[in-house]
């Protein structure tokens, strides 16, 4: 029975080629519009005093300061799939804390690490915070921090 081998062999072959389409299906979709995941681009608002301040948020590596009007909402950790720089981590930091209703990532690191299906990938971790006081929002740019 050695002619059953090369049978076996085109029927696995004829059952397993025809998926590997359907699974690189996602990589290949238009991510204007495509139906998951939130939008990248976030609508900037609408009004007379709209500004590009309004909607970005100020990623830095300082530590809030012990006393002020703010409030802490949560600790952030992003993780992309796919390999890039590490301002694509900082770009998914401010979504994060857009969606938690914060104007402000402290404590912000972004590095690349080992993801999947990428070999690396940019990451980072954050505390969202919404600082009420724009003084004390101004006290925080520094050379090291960026709005995103």
């Amino acid at each position: 029975m050695p002619s059953a081998l090369p049978a076996r062999l085109c029927l696995l072959l004829a059952l397993v080629l025809p998926g590997w389409p359907v699974g690189a299906q996602s990589i290949l979709l238009d991510p204007n519009t495509a139906t998951y995941g939130p939008p990248w681009v976030t609508p900037m608002p609408q009004g007379s005093s709209a500004s590009p301040r309004d909607t970005k948020v100020l990623i830095t590596t300082s530590a809030l300061p012990v006393q002020g009007d703010f409030e802490t909402l949560g600790a952030l950790y992003v993780k992309s799939g796919w390999p890039g720089s590490t301002s694509k981590a900082k770009k998914l930091l401010a979504e994060q804390a857009k969606g938690l209703g914060a104007n402000v990532v402290v404590e912000a690191r972004v590095w690349q690490g080992l993801a999947f299906p990428a070999v690396v990938a940019p990451q980072g971790s954050g505390i969202a915070i919404l600082v009420r006081d724009s003084e004390q929002l101004e006290s925080l740019v520094s050379s090291g921090s960026t709005w995103e």
